[in-house]
């Protein structure tokens, strides 16, 4: 299989994290005029979020306040921490609009598919978020219903929740009836309504710029955009040892004439975006899919000692739960691809090609092996290369398929895993010390670069 347009390359985020509100600055200034942040529970609160818990059967319910850098949770139910990083809530995209944020399956949406609350426990599916405003109208938080369960809800249901943010909203202003001087707020902020309706046009310009680089961030590393920016290139990046994927469905051209092109391209994105939701879970990052095929890798841009083995696990969930969609397509009569990994282990060069719609993509004999390593394998197998293998072999069951041809590199050693045992007392480590295994940034014309070209 022959490398193409590359995916995001980035291991940190594997979610978007909401752009700022037009009205940002008087929406925190609102939200600490109240002086509701770290306050004691209050059961006028605890009652609606019990109510919402309730009326919807969902484990987790609360209400959050959104403050600068995180979002604090003035009640809650079914969640553990009293706040958590504001970058990586949902409720930062649920105060950008005014109806209910709905997400039927997490998993499946872009803006959340890597998000810790996601991939970790709680592993949330499920997400609805009504936005509550504070006294002057703006939104200072929002009242949330979540499930490990993918949820719709009908028209009706989605009215009762507003309702319920409504109820927030009252106690809220009921809370809030103290306040001073009201008749100086309201003069007040007739004169900010001028102020912010410029600054909500400079804030839209920044609000797309923000989308902009966003973007961006999908498909190049942050270190990489910022010296695209500076001298509009990158130099290619030399990393001394990586573990590579290749997992190719066989079957495909068959199983795809047999049912409309719709269905060819749902049942791919169904495969794709778990196969994104696995990487993901393993800290191993997806390169990129072509046609059928899915590229990933494990050890850059920074390496790991567990690079081998996350790996590895992650191709042996892949493995498995495509070995369930045949066997759920099996028991209503029809037919389902299989799946072709190959795993190996070795040097290789990352960097950017292209002036129009560049692309991050990797080179060198490691990739091209862990190709051949597919090719040669069989249907629901994962097979590997002698250097993978000795990586991970105190932690797997394996059978050896001895030296065996490869179109364009001779006889290569190959195995079979076909699971993972009890761990040894420490786990696996890089062959090479931890120094040695630097990423190095090449000359475009250096010895390496050029290797890497073969």
């Amino acid at each position: 299989m022959e490398t193409g347009a590359s995916c995001r390359l980035e291991p940190v985020l594997g979610y978007t994290p909401a752009p700022l509100p037009p009205d940002e600055t008087a929406r925190l200034e609102e939200l600490h005029r109240m002086e509701i942040l770290d306050t004691p529970a209050e059961e006028r609160f605890d009652r609606i979020v019990k109510l919402a818990a309730r009326i919807f059967d969902v484990p987790i319910s609360y209400v959050a306040l959104l403050d600068g850098e995180r979002q604090w949770f003035k009640s809650r139910l079914g969640m553990e921490p009293p706040q958590t990083p504001r970058e990586s809530s949902f409720c930062g995209h649920a105060i950008l609009q005014d109806d209910p944020l709905i997400v039927h399956d997490a998993r499946r949406d872009m803006r959340f598919a890597g998000n810790p609350l996601v991939i970790g426990p709680p592993f949330v599916r499920f997400y609805a978020g009504q936005p509550v405003r504070g006294p002057r109208g703006y939104k200072v938080g929002t009242l949330c219903i979540l499930d490990p369960r993918v949820r719709t809800l009908k028209p009706e249901e989605v009215a009762l929740l507003r309702d319920l943010g409504l109820l927030v909203e009252h106690e809220l202003a009921m809370r809030d009836a103290i306040a001073w001087q009201k008749e100086a707020v309201r003069a007040r902020e007739a004169l900010e309504a001028k102020q912010q309706e410029l600054a909500r046009t400079v804030e839209k310009f920044q609000t797309e710029k923000l989308r902009s680089d966003e973007l961006f961030r999908t498909i190049l590393p942050e270190a990489m955009i910022e010296e695209l920016k500076a001298s509009g290139t990158v130099a290619p990046v030399f990393h001394p040892e990586v573990g590579v994927m290749f997992a190719d469905f066989s079957g495909f051209t068959l199983h795809a004439s047999t049912i409309p092109p719709a269905a060819v391209v749902e049942q791919l994105n169904d495969c794709f975006c778990h196969f994104d939701w696995v990487a993901a879970k393993h800290g191993v990052e997806k390169l990129k899919t072509i046609g059928d095929g899915y590229l990933a890798v494990s050890g850059m841009p920074e390496a790991r000692p567990d690079d081998a083995l996350r790996l590895l696990r992650a191709a042996l969930e892949i493995r498995d739960y495509i070995a369930e969609r045949r066997e759920a397509a099996a028991a209503q009569g029809q037919s389902f691809w299989n799946v072709r990994i190959g795993l190996h282990l070795g040097p290789l060069v990352a960097g950017i090609v292209g002036v129009r719609k560049i692309s991050y993509d990797v080179w060198g004999d490691t990739v091209n092996t862990a190709s051949r390593l597919e090719s040669a394998g069989q249907p629901g197998r994962v097979n590997v290369s002698r250097s993978f293998y000795e990586r991970v072999r105190s932690w797997v069951d394996a059978e050896s398929r001895g030296a065996l041809p490869c179109k364009g590199k001779g006889e290569v050693e190959m195995f079979f895993i076909n699971s993972l045992r009890e761990p040894p007392a420490a786990p696996p480590t890089a062959g090479a010390p931890n120094g040695e295994r630097k990423s190095v940034r090449l000359d475009p014309y250096s010895r390496e670069m050029s290797q890497a070209r073969i």
